[in-house]
Parts: C-alpha cells; sequence; structure tokens
C-alpha cells in the first residue's frame, strides 16, 4: 500500500479535528440552589426533588407541558365519565422501568394505592381523595372510580407526587430512584450533586442529552464565581444574582425572564399565639411595604404583587394585592387592641435560599418599625421541610410555594400554616365538583377574597422566573408551570 503524502495526512487530522469540534455536546451541568433531602418526589414536598426527577427519573400517568397543558405520558389515552364518576385509561406498553421490570395496569394500581394510603407517606395525598377505587382491565386498561367529580384530576395525576414507582423498588427510591423515565440514577455523593444517564432501554424518543449532572450551590458568592467561570449550563433561578448585570453583556450566556408559579409569603402559624388572632395577622400585613420590597429585591424585573394564594397568570386570579395598604400607624393599633405589648420577640424562620435570606432582612426591619423585636433563625433545607413543614415548629417563615393551581392547601387538615376554617373547606370541596368552568372560576374568586379576608399569610409577590443559560443550548424551560427541568427536550448547537 503506498504511502499517504504528508499533506494529504496534515488535511485527513484537520478534517477530523474540525468535526469532532463541531459535534454537539451530549452533557450538561444543571444548578439548583437547594439540595434535595433524597430523590423521591411521592415522599417530600421538596420542589428541587421534582426538578431533579420530573419528566427525568419519574413519569406520571399525565404530564405537564411548558405550556401548563396537561399532555399524555405513561396514560396515551383517557376518557371520563358522563356523570365524572370514572376515568379510563390506556396506558403505554413497552414500557420498562430502570431495572427492566415491566410498566402495566397492575403496577399503575399499587402506585395509585399507596399514594392514597394514609400510611404511605405521601404530602400530597388529600389532593386525590376523590380517587374511590382503582381497577384495572387487562395488561393496559386502568379505571379509577371516583366518590365524587373532581375535574382536576387529569391535572393532579400530573404532579410529581403521582408518579409511577414499582412494588420492588418502591422502598429503596429515596436513595436510589428507579422510575421509567429517559433517566436513570447514574449516583450522588455528599457535596457532588446528582448524576444521571441516558437509559437505554427508555420506551420513548431517545433524547439528546446523554448525560447529566445537578449541583446545589446554596452560598451566593460560589454561585456567582461558577458562573463567571462558565462553568454552569443552566441556571433556573437567576433573579437574585449581584453579577446579572455582567452576565447579560456575555455572548456565552443568555438570561430569560419567563413566568412561574412561585406566590411568596410570609407564612405564619395560625395556631400560634398572637397569631393566632386575626388583628395580629392584620398588623403584619399592613406592616409591610410590598412595593417598596420588589424594588429594593429585584432590579432587574417587576414581579407581580400578590394579595392571596393565587397566581395572576390564571383566569380566575382577583387582584387583592392592596387588600391591606402599607400602614405603619393601622398596624400598631391592631397590635395594641390585641394585647401585643411593644417590643414583643417573634422569630422568622428561613431555609438556604437566596430570596428568604433577603427578604428576611428586609421584613424584619418592617416589622421592628412598628414595635416588634424580629430574630431571623437560619436552617438547612431539610431541617426546614421537618421542622416548619413536618412538625410546624415557627412562628414565622418565608417560603415559595411554586405547585402550580396549589390554593387546596388552605383547606387541609394539619397543613403547616394551621389554618382551620370549616368554610374555606366547604368552598373548595364544591370548586373540585364544578365542572362548569364560569362558576368554578367564580368560586375560585370567593376562594382567593376569604384567604385575604383571614389574612392567613402576608402574600408577597410572585417569584420570578428568571433563568440563565449557555447561549447554544436549546429546549430549556422559559416557563415553569411546574417544578421541572426537562432535559429530554434539550440539545446543544
Amino acid at each position: 500500500m503506498p504511502a499517504v503524502p504528508r499533506y494529504f495526512a496534515i488535511l485527513i487530522c484537520l478534517l477530523t479535528l474540525g468535526l469532532a469540534q463541531a459535534a454537539p455536546r451530549t452533557d450538561i451541568r444543571v444548578e439548583l440552589q437547594l439540595e434535595p433531602p433524597h430523590l423521591d418526589p411521592t415522599q417530600t414536598a421538596s420542589a428541587t426533588t421534582a426538578e431533579v426527577t420530573y419528566a427525568n427519573l419519574f413519569q406520571g400517568l399525565t404530564r405537564v407541558d411548558q405550556q401548563g397543558e396537561v399532555i399524555p405520558a405513561l396514560a396515551r389515552t383517557w376518557r371520563v365519565s358522563e356523570d365524572g364518576l370514572s376515568y379510563d385509561f390506556t396506558l403505554a406498553r413497552g414500557a420498562r422501568f430502570h431495572d427492566g421490570s415491566p410498566f402495566n395496569a397492575g403496577v399503575a394500581k399499587f402506585a395509585l394505592d399507596r399514594l392514597r394510603d394514609p400510611a404511605g407517606g405521601n404530602p400530597q395525598r388529600q389532593l386525590y381523595t376523590a380517587i374511590d377505587e382503582v381497577r384495572t382491565h387487562g395488561e393496559h386498561g386502568l379505571e379509577l372510580r371516583l366518590s365524587r367529580p373532581d375535574s382536576l384530576l387529569p391535572f393532579k395525576l400530573a404532579l410529581s407526587a403521582a408518579v409511577m414507582v414499582h412494588p420492588d423498588s418502591a422502598d429503596n427510591n429515596r436513595h436510589h430512584p428507579v422510575g421509567t423515565g429517559p433517566y436513570r440514577f447514574a449516583g450522588r455523593m455528599p457535596g457532588q450533586g446528582v448524576r444521571l444517564e441516558y437509559f437505554p432501554g427508555y420506551w420513548g424518543a431517545e433524547p439528546h442529552i446523554k448525560q447529566a449532572h445537578f449541583t446545589f450551590t446554596a452560598n451566593l458568592v460560589e454561585l456567582e464565581a461558577s458562573l463567571s467561570e462558565g462553568l454552569i449550563d443552566h441556571y433556573s433561578d437567576a433573579s437574585t444574582l449581584v453579577s446579572q448585570a455582567q452576565l447579560r453583556h456575555r455572548s456565552d450566556y443568555l438570561i430569560r425572564d419567563g413566568i412561574g408559579e412561585g406566590e411568596i409569603l410570609l407564612a405564619i402559624n395560625n395556631a400560634r399565639p398572637p397569631f393566632d388572632q386575626l388583628p395580629v395577622r392584620r398588623a403584619l400585613a399592613h406592616a409591610i411595604d410590598k412595593q417598596a420590597i420588589r424594588k429594593q429585591l429585584y432590579q432587574f424585573n417587576t414581579p407581580p404583587l400578590i394579595g392571596s394564594h393565587f397566581s395572576p397568570h390564571h383566569p380566575a386570579y382577583v387582584e387583592l394585592s392592596d387588600y391591606y395598604p402599607h400602614d405603619r400607624e393601622k398596624a400598631r393599633r391592631l397590635l395594641q387592641e390585641a394585647g401585643v405589648a411593644p417590643g414583643t420577640a417573634m422569630t422568622i424562620t428561613i431555609p438556604p435560599t437566596l430570596y428568604a435570606a433577603e427578604l428576611a432582612l428586609r421584613i424584619a426591619g418592617e416589622l421592628e418599625a412598628i414595635g416588634l423585636e424580629l430574630q431571623v433563625e437560619r436552617i438547612s433545607w431539610p431541617q426546614w421541610l421537618e421542622q416548619v413543614f413536618t412538625n410546624k415548629d415557627y412562628e414565622l417563615t418565608i417560603v415559595s410555594h411554586i405547585e402550580p393551581m396549589d390554593i387546596d392547601i388552605y383547606a387541609r387538615d394539619h397543613y403547616y400554616f394551621n389554618y382551620d376554617n370549616g368554610a374555606f373547606k366547604a368552598l373548595w370541596h364544591r370548586i373540585e365538583q364544578t365542572t362548569a368552568q364560569a362558576e368554578r372560576y367564580r368560586l375560585l374568586a370567593d376562594a382567593q377574597r376569604m384567604l385575604a379576608e383571614d389574612a392567613v399569610n402576608v402574600f408577597l409577590l410572585m417569584k420570578p422566573q428568571l433563568s440563565i443559560h449557555k447561549s447554544n443550548l436549546r429546549g430549556t424551560w422559559v416557563n415553569t408551570p411546574v417544578p421541572a427541568v426537562v432535559l429530554e427536550e434539550m440539545h446543544w448547537e
């Protein structure tokens, strides 16, 4: 065989190098601020767990897309009876879990029965109480029989709390999650994040991204440094970054202003004196200047202010943001009427999020201006979930509720706000059973007004959905109707 001329060899090397450089990446590093307590979304209210696992590791019968629409997932089609008391689902064929176990109607029945079991530990169980019985019809037919109509059921089944789990692996999903999604669990080390990899046996279309590394940085300085060095490919919460102005002028990053569903609250323990008194809760609402807080905290965008637990993006929204106008004198009078003396000490217990840290200092200043003494208690995210959310051991806290259409939480027994109003529970029961859209929207408006009137919490503003990602990364969600980082929709150019 004759020798290859030197210039041809050089040309071949250059062409090979050029093709290698032009090949799009198949990996991604995603930054999330809070580290999830574990990776089973059916066992925690942590939104970070959902962001890592939703539509990546785990799938439900239905799914929510970027526009907030309910679309098929493991259920390919469904039909509801005329009386609204029966849903019939046709399940996907050929779907398998990451350990090779088949997904079928029997597995779906197990997952839904586990979801509804009071001993099952699902924090969102009350969303599914209308389901009276789960029946299987062969391998791919599933019937849900309801005790009452629930027009929101397809949407509820699309939430991360209702993902499908297998009886053989469900108990170990906290530490080694096994789902039916396009990515399988590839490892988790303390301080080193969570790794996912493409599952070759996936029943759906093969994604472009093959490996994903989720990292979690609560320290703002470290986070800003990683972004400045270009180490992060996608970060969905850039609204409070100090370096935002500089990042906007970089050609390798793109900042996008989207729409989220996160209501930021100064949440109140309604059962803890003196907050069990309505005048005290109203005093807190009057004391806080939401306009000033928004201006100080968010310099590059103007998220909507709110006056109840409801997203302004929903057509049933009622404008109540000025229901308690900023009035320090009135706040002082209300505290005096309730017998709360000047200098009374209160504690705000906050998780390690950037927005909570910023807001806590400003809110503490507002409440001190009406004569209260405020202490800010900073705890870790797992501590917050246990102490505040589970054990309800707190006075005040700051958190963003990012699940969509979650006003139902005020109708739940023993929820961490300790709000117990029989009239609201009855109203929510009517909302669930109302199939006529106009009437349901009217009732949802009544629900918003009731929460505002009761000053259950101080409803502050919607959390901005300002994301940043590499400029050649495509398919990221601009809007986040549910907590999710959907990897299978992404690709590199």
